[in-house]
Parts: C-alpha cells; structure tokens; sequence
C-alpha cells in the first residue's frame, strides 16, 4: 500500500459569501488562525425528521483587525449578525478535485467580538456557525466497487 501524507493546513481557502442580487464574497484566509468543520447530534435539535438533531458546526478562529482593509470591515461588509450566508472551505485555494474537495454550506452569520483581550495580547473571534442543512462536497465522493466474478 502507498504511503499516504497526511494532511498540514497552510495556505486554506475560507469565504464566506452573501445571497444578496449582488452577492458580497469575502476571503478570511489571512485573518484566521484555525478552522474546524465539525458534525454535532444535538437532542435540541432533534426532530421527527432527524431524531439525532445531527448538524455541522464550522467555526473559524480569526484575530481582529481595523482599518479598511481590517476584519471588522470585512464581517461588516457582508450585512452583520444574522445575515444568511454560503461559507466554503478547503485545504488549498485549488480548484476542487479528489486531491483537494472543497466543502459549503448556509449559516446566519453570528455576532463577534470587538474586542476580547488583556494587556498586548491579540483580539481572538472564534466564528462559530451551524450549518442551516446539509453541507455540499465538491467532488462528491465517489466509492469504487470492485466486480466480483460469478
């Protein structure tokens, strides 16, 4: 069997973009720190339809910034807390394909911090959005089956 790398985050591709007539799209990629994409059963959640409450949280950790060109301007930008938008990341900012699936999903974008730190310390945001459905793999996995001779 090939020896498989396993796989370092460096140069991620994290946006977030607006349904709006004229969509904003923003990449957070150089204002983020860490990502995670994470599936939650929830019994709060849970419904007829989905007795687990399963969903999936994506939270971005991001480091505040101002300026025009700033993290607060960017959140800003896409219309505030509440405002629904498509998020998409992947490990690279390649194109989609088997090396490199991009994945996406709806969420309301949540309120964040202005500020939250202590003396010549950074402030941190931790976006965290749950998924409003189902998330969207590009590809979309493909499982091969061997045939077996009758």
């Amino acid at each position: 069997m090939a020896y498989v790398r396993p796989i370092k985050l460096v140069n991620p591709f994290i946006t977030f973009t607006t349904d709006d007539a004229v969509p904003v799209t923003v990449n957070l990629t150089c204002y983020a720190r860490g990502v995670h994409l994470i599936p939650e059963a929830d019994d709060a959640s849970a419904t007829f339809c989905d007795p687990l409450g399963f969903s999936w949280m994506l939270t971005v950790d991001l480091l505040q910034s101002l300026g025009a060109t700033g993290l607060e301007e960017l959140l800003s930008s896409l219309g505030g807390p509440g405002t629904l938008i498509t998020w998409e990341f992947a490990y690279t900012d390649a194109v989609a394909s088997v090396d490199n699936p991009h994945w996406s999903g709806e969420a309301r974008l949540p309120a964040w911090s202005v500020v939250d730190a202590g003396i010549n310390e950074p402030t941190e945001i931790n976006l965290e959005l749950t998924t409003i459905g189902d998330i969207v793999k590009t590809p979309a996995s493909v499982v091969a089956l061997e045939t077996v001779a009758a």
